[in-house]
């Protein structure tokens, strides 16, 4: 293989992209955002073409809207990427195609997940001023909530979709996407009157309550979806997610937020949880039973159906309070 890419290079094998040493290829990481800089003119069309609500519109089938998504991630992702350019005409038409439900809502799990990394980008770019109103933002972190949620049982880099979880995670961590609710909790909880109902310039009538429970069910998911069998790299992302809300309060964390960490605290910093010699045991007894066979394991030194494990919410709550 090697011999044929120095064939197909010919005489300008000094400057073909597979010779460059891998150095010169990466671009250098922003010291502030934490997205890799990619190099998109190799993509199909251009990133100005990418990022455009037509390019997702010619998909052909799911497999194809999954990549399309995939590379509009990417794209989004590349450091030259700027909101409101006019070297990209198509991003405030694709920020509004994502949080339509036809992606956001899609029956393929595929479709939302790549749909929710989309949009954390796009809060990225954005920034301090996302470019959806009030029950958009909502959808989109309640999306991103049950993204989330799949950490419980995603707990190593191996299983399919973890980089993307670890990724959802990371960017609520270091980007602070999750301060965006508790700016959102502000600035309806100032367009409410008295009575505690939305004043007339809250157009769709979303109340700061609403985003209220939309980060304490965030705050919630994170805690919950920590485990021992999670790499340490997830425990720190966890604490610094959910403190960067919390920091953004400035000594006011309303009760409903102290609440999700206080209950984690509560339950302790140990936990009982079923013993898997335990089961496996039981198996060969059951099997061996079954065959009529002489029973494999002793019971004198049979092992405990529950075995102590360290609380990992209870971790990551204490951490934060400290």
């Amino acid at each position: 293989r090697r011999e044929e890419e120095v064939v197909s290079c010919g005489e300008d094998t000094k400057k073909c992209d597979h010779h460059r040493p891998r150095e010169e290829k990466m671009a250098s990481p922003s010291p502030v955002n934490p997205r890799k800089g990619r190099d998109q003119s190799r993509s199909r069309g251009g990133p100005a073409t990418i990022l455009s609500a037509k390019f997702l519109e010619r998909q052909t089938s799911k497999n194809d809207l999954v990549r399309r998504l995939r590379t509009v991630v990417e794209a989004l992702s590349d450091e030259d990427v700027e909101a409101n350019s006019p070297d990209y005409p198509g991003l405030a038409g694709l920020a509004a195609a994502l949080v339509e439900d036809r992606l956001l809502n899609h029956r393929d799990k595929e479709v939302r997940l790549h749909t929710v990394l989309a949009c954390m980008e796009i809060f990225y770019l954005y920034a301090p001023e996302p470019p959806w109103d009030e029950s958009e933002i909502l959808r989109v972190f309640s999306q991103t909530i049950r993204q989330l949620a799949n950490l419980t049982h995603c707990t190593s880099p191996d299983q399919t979709n973890f980089k993307h979880y670890f990724k959802l995670l990371e960017q609520l961590a270091v980007v602070k996407i999750g301060v965006v609710l508790v700016e959102l909790t502000r600035t309806l909880d100032s367009r409410t009157s008295p009575a505690g109902e939305p004043l007339s310039d809250c157009v769709d009538g979303t109340s700061s309550e609403e985003a209220l429970e939309m980060l304490s069910e965030l705050i919630r998911t994170i805690l919950v979806s920590v485990s021992i069998d999670h790499p340490q790299e997830v425990l720190k992302y966890a604490i610094d997610a959910v403190s960067a809300c919390i920091e953004e309060f400035e000594g006011m964390v309303p009760i409903q937020i102290l609440d999700e960490i206080l209950i984690c605290i509560s339950g302790g910093p140990v936990v009982y949880v079923t013993n898997p010699a335990a089961i496996e045991a039981h198996a060969k007894s059951a099997s061996a039973k079954k065959k009529g066979e002489k029973d494999p394991v002793d019971k004198k030194n049979m092992p405990p159906m529950q075995i102590q494990q360290t609380n990992q919410s209870y971790m990551v709550a204490a951490a934060i309070i400290r």
